[in-house]
């Protein structure tokens, strides 16, 4: 007895689904295949999985654009190829109930949205969209408002409609479901764009994470997109990828902040307005400040080992010094020397480094530091060896040590000292740092002084004797040398042209006539 209550019981329930398809004109389908087609969309259903893809028409292909996520009735979906006959705004559904933006795909199974509990966007029922990507309708594929609304607007009459089961939910895979309040059994579809849609107040948030820096040096790398998150707060998907963002930069002259590019090459204060629209258009926006700056300490360059003569001056050679974003700090920079043998170094400042002289042979400690001009005025700091070559002194000889320069005209003494010191060359020797120099006019240095002092001796026109100091500077060392020679002056001034001696009157005899 029961279970014939039970067959009568289901018997009753087919019989009053049949009488409201009936009564709102939409009927039990049978699947019928029709002949392929050209069509702009192709809409591919695929009931096992309850995802439907849409493929366009794009040069001859049909490559796969959009995929919805639908609720289909299992076995009372029927498989095959069908061209969509009609649509509906509004359309009365079984129980009864409403659907909105339906497209009828063949006898009464049609695309229409989650179904509503009256002729009101607000009475759609919560429970069966939390549904959608489940088997849930009654033979019909159900989508959200806005996939309805989707193939209502785009596909014409006579779009061609594949329904069929499969595992794999398609080419562009199975779109996250979207999850409502189910606290009340009626509401709003979140994705109806309809302007009065209390979720399209809805804005969506923008997180900036703490680990989001502030401040960056210069030159550094920096990602303004990192840390930045956003969220649908209706659909509940992350919004990140489609977060955008504007520049500006404060110029400290017009005290404004004006449009500009970040850059760490760029020193100065940034304001980083972040920007994100919902799905349904609702915008929210965050801004924060990021300031390049140059505060690590300053780059020392050129300080290196060296090997110099003795009394080399400039202890500050090459090096130079600059902070990160270019500017100079050469001049700003600190010089500590300590000598060969000693323990303690002597400070001073990059210009008196300059004037420094490396006066001893030996290894020289020298400390380049400069300080950042910014705070917290980091330091750098550089050491280096300068060894120092204390070089032999120049030795300068001459043999013979005694000339004779010969005047034969008063008005010639500079040829005659030319012929002189050209004979002193001859004689002269030199050693310079261990090695053999040739002697000439070129490093050699002639100076006539008395025979008696170092005053110069400048009378050639009589018979007397005088010194030449010869004088020679090492090129290693820098110091001259000298060595002294005897000279004996002899005029022989000519007489009618002739290139004798003037005889004295005393010698002189008359002659007879």
């Amino acid at each position: 007895m029961k279970q014939q209550i039970s067959k009568l019981k289901k018997l009753t329930a087919v019989l009053l689904m049949l009488s409201l398809l009936i009564g709102t004109g939409i009927g039990p389908a049978k699947a019928k295949t029709v002949s392929a087609a050209q069509t702009k969309y192709w809409i591919k259903v695929n009931k096992q999985a309850n995802v439907a893809t849409v493929y366009k028409l794009t040069k001859g292909k049909y490559k796969p654009i959009k995929a919805f996520l639908v609720s289909c009735g299992g076995s009372n979906t029927p498989s095959g190829t069908f061209y969509t006959p009609a649509k509906y705004r509004w359309q009365t559904l079984m129980g009864p109930s409403y659907g909105q933006y339906c497209t009828r795909i063949h006898g009464g199974i049609l695309f229409h949205s989650v179904w509503y509990y009256s002729h009101s966007k607000a009475s759609q029922s919560t429970v069966q969209f939390n549904k959608l990507g489940k088997t849930a309708s009654h033979g019909c594929v159900r989508l959200s408002v806005a996939d309805a609304k989707w193939i209502y607007d785009n596909c014409k009459l006579g779009t061609k409609v594949t329904i069929y089961s499969s595992k794999n939910p398609g080419p562009l895979g199975k779109p996250k479901p979207i999850k409502v309040s189910t606290s009340r059994s009626m509401y709003w579809d979140p994705t109806d764009p309809d302007k009065n849609n209390p979720y399209r107040k809805v804005k969506p948030t923008i997180k900036i994470s703490s680990k989001k820096k502030k401040t960056v040096e210069y030159g550094k790398s920096y990602s303004v997109k990192s840390h930045v998150t956003a969220k649908d707060n209706v659909t509940k998907k992350s919004l990140t990828k489609k977060v955008k963002y504007s520049v500006t930069k404060y110029n400290a002259e017009k005290k404004k902040y004006y449009k500009a590019k970040f850059s760490t090459k760029s020193l100065g204060t940034y304001k980083i307005k972040y920007s994100v629209k919902s799905a349904l258009g609702k915008s929210a926006s965050k801004t924060i400040k990021v300031e390049v700056v140059d505060t690590l300490a300053p780059v020392i360059s050129n300080a290196t080992n060296k090997t110099v003569t003795i009394n080399t001056k400039n202890a500050v050679f090459k090096t130079t010094a600059k902070m990160r974003s270019g500017k100079s700090r050469t001049s700003a920079m600190t010089v500590s020397i300590t000598k060969p043998g000693e323990k303690k170094a002597t400070s001073m400042s990059y210009s008196k480094a300059k004037s420094y002289v490396f006066n001893k042979a030996g290894t020289y400690t020298v400390k380049y530091t400069v300080k950042n001009s910014n705070k917290p005025y980091r330091a750098a700091s550089k050491t280096v060896k300068v060894t120092v070559k204390g070089y032999k002194n120049a030795e300068i000889k001459a043999n013979p040590t005694a000339f004779t320069m010969t005047v034969t005209d008063p008005n010639a003494v500079d040829q005659a000292k030319k012929e002189l010191e050209a004979q002193i060359i001859k004689a002269i020797s030199i050693t310079d740092n261990g090695t053999k120099v040739i002697p000439s006019d070129k490093n050699l240095k002639f100076e006539y002084i008395g025979q008696n002092d170092d005053t110069a001796y400048t009378d050639f026109s009589k018979d007397g004797n005088c010194r030449v100091k010869v004088t020679y500077t090492g090129t290693k060392n820098k110091k001259p040398v000298s060595v002294i020679v005897n000279i004996s002056v002899k005029t022989e001034i000519p007489l009618d042209g002739k290139n004798t001696k003037a005889i004295p009157a005393s010698e002189t005899t008359t002659a007879v006539e």
